[in-house]
């Protein structure tokens, strides 16, 4: 009679947790088609701003092959200009710009809940995602068009490949293809995704030897032997594999550039030849060449170490108040707390041989400290955008601290409803502080004010009227290109049929450097505005001028 008691007890609780679960998937799947909305609408709603235009006009605008072998300048996101391109086919600029992100903005709510189902309970997992997507940082780069968003998925699609690595008995043959694709297309999309990829793979190695200690340790015999060392082998070997095929990606484009930098040196024994030619000749002299370019042109300079801790740890405040505005000290709380928290866990665990969400906590322990450490060794503070993906961190870290928090009350209270309705009063004040992050918060302004309103001044230009076209800054020749498709290089004002002019342009006395500008006041031939053109639009920043008729 007590056994039938206590089976009805497990199949009724076992009830009672599919049902909720039900319910979360329900509520899930209503965010998700509300961000799917949202992000819709950003991509068409918002101008691109200069990284995007650039990266669309230079790379994604000339095809797929063009863009995996071209790399004028680090601030291009190659794997992401790739996958870029093949959307541009569909001939749409906005989808073809930004058609990657949004997919992977979307794929990247679903990744990070399914990881958050696998290590937490009751209503963590939802607010788990929550506080991800309201993170300003993130949806600032969600739908942009650079590898950002992309580099989030990969290293999502990584992590969990690692836990059917590390923590299934039996792993298929597509898990660690799928793994070793992951880290390749990461570090092709963006090269300092490079932040994530280590200490993913120190993590899940990590997991592995310390598994297949314990296990050498029970069988007395050596640990490589276990089933635990020979995943530690094949995870090693997969990155091994991972490395070399980016390393592969990145001789294409040394290759590229090596061999067009010797072909136009006059000094080079290599001068006028044909590319092809050069390639064949003296393949290992255009990978040298490539690489020195590369090396000698980093996007982010190292910097000197004089004082370089006092500018690092205020980095590392800002850094914290781009994911939530105004919360910058409340933020890093999180992280000192969260890192003590995690490392007591990680001890914890060690010490009774369990391993029970010991590859989450050694993950985020590992993803976490690893920046101030490589950052401090290398005496660089890279854009903040370059962090996004620490947005991933950050919400699976909050998620794990609440959850811990409910368990705790739950232990004390005499009643385990109580665990639950903690649980729902948290999951309803992370709505609301996401509803206030959305709307009241400033999240959903332009990129950039420059480029919104060269697009309004544009609009308002009866642009399919005219014919000859001048530009007078970089911004608007890339915008030329991106809404209406007509790639403009002229910059000659005389006898152009619509002139836009920044109105710093207009001021004689005005006599600062602006690298976008192509004109000054004293390189524009008043007289022929004058006497051949008619203000049309004037908005803050820039007046549209269009030919008489």
């Amino acid at each position: 009679m007590a056994v039938k008691k206590w089976v009805i007890y497990w199949q009724m609780k076992s009830d009672r947790q599919f049902q909720q679960e039900k319910r979360q998937n329900r509520i899930f799947a209503v965010l998700f088609l509300i961000m799917a909305v949202y992000y819709g609408y950003r991509l068409f709603a918002l101008t691109p701003w200069y990284d995007e235009l650039y990266t669309y006009y230079c790379f994604i605008s000339k095809g797929p092959v063009y863009a995996a072998i071209h790399w004028p300048l680090p601030n291009n996101h190659v794997g992401y200009s790739v996958l870029s391109a093949c959307l541009n086919a569909l001939g749409n600029s906005y989808i073809g710009l930004r058609g990657v992100s949004y997919i992977c903005a979307l794929a990247n709510l679903g990744l990070i809940y399914t990881i958050a189902k696998r290590y937490l309970n009751s209503w963590m997992p939802l607010c788990t995602v929550i506080l991800y997507c309201s993170m300003n940082l993130v949806n600032q780069m969600a739908v942009q068009g650079r590898g950002y968003t992309l580099g989030i998925s990969c290293f999502l699609a990584a992590w969990l490949c690692m836990i059917h690595i590390c923590e299934k008995d039996k792993c298929a043959k597509w898990i660690y293809i799928t793994y070793v694709l992951a880290l390749i297309l990461g570090l092709y999309a963006v090269s300092s995704n490079v932040y994530w990829v280590i200490p993913l793979c120190l993590a899940g190695g990590s997991y592995l030897l310390i598994k297949a200690i314990w296990e050498g340790k029970e069988e007395n015999s050596f640990f490589l032997k276990g089933a635990s060392g020979r995943k530690l082998i094949k995870l090693i070997a997969a990155s091994l594999i991972a490395a070399l095929g980016t390393v592969f990606l990145y001789v294409t484009i040394w290759v590229a550039i090596g061999s067009n930098l010797l072909i136009k040196d006059e000094t080079s024994s290599f001068y006028g030849m044909g590319h092809i030619q050069m390639i064949l000749k003296s393949p290992f002299a255009a990978i040298g060449r490539g690489m020195q370019y590369m090396l000698d042109t980093p996007y982010i300079q190292s910097e000197d170490r004089a004082g370089f801790l006092g500018r690092f740890l205020e980095w590392i405040v800002t850094l914290s108040g781009y994911f939530y505005q105004s919360l910058a000290c409340l933020v890093l709380a999180v992280w000192i707390v969260g890192l003590l928290f995690l490392a007591c866990k990680i001890i914890k665990q060690l010490k009774k041989k369990e391993d029970r969400n010991l590859l989450l906590y050694l993950i985020l322990l590992t993803g976490i400290l690893f920046i101030p450490i490589c950052l401090m060794i290398q005496c660089k503070r890279p854009y903040y955008r370059v962090f996004t993906y620490v947005g991933v961190l950050l919400a699976l870290l909050l998620g794990v601290l609440f959850q811990n928090v409910t368990t705790l009350i739950g232990k004390r209270a005499t009643d385990k409803k109580i665990t639950n309705f903690v649980a729902a009063v948290l999951l309803g004040l992370t709505v609301i502080f996401g509803v206030k992050c959305f709307f009241f918060s400033g999240y959903n302004g332009q990129y950039g004010i420059n480029e919104y309103e060269i697009q309004d001044a544009l609009s308002h230009g009866n642009i399919e009227k005219w014919e000859n076209f001048c530009v007078t800054d970089c911004n608007q020749e890339y915008l030329l290109y991106f809404l209406y498709g007509i790639r403009c290089e002229n910059r000659e004002i005389k006898g152009s049929d619509l002139v836009l002019l920044d109105k710093r342009m207009t001021e004689s006395d005005f006599d600062e450097m602006v690298w976008e500008f192509y004109h000054y006041y004293d390189t524009i031939p008043w007289d022929y505005i004058e006497q051949n053109m008619s203000k049309t639009y004037e908005n803050e920043n820039y007046i549209l001028y269009t030919r008489n008729q």
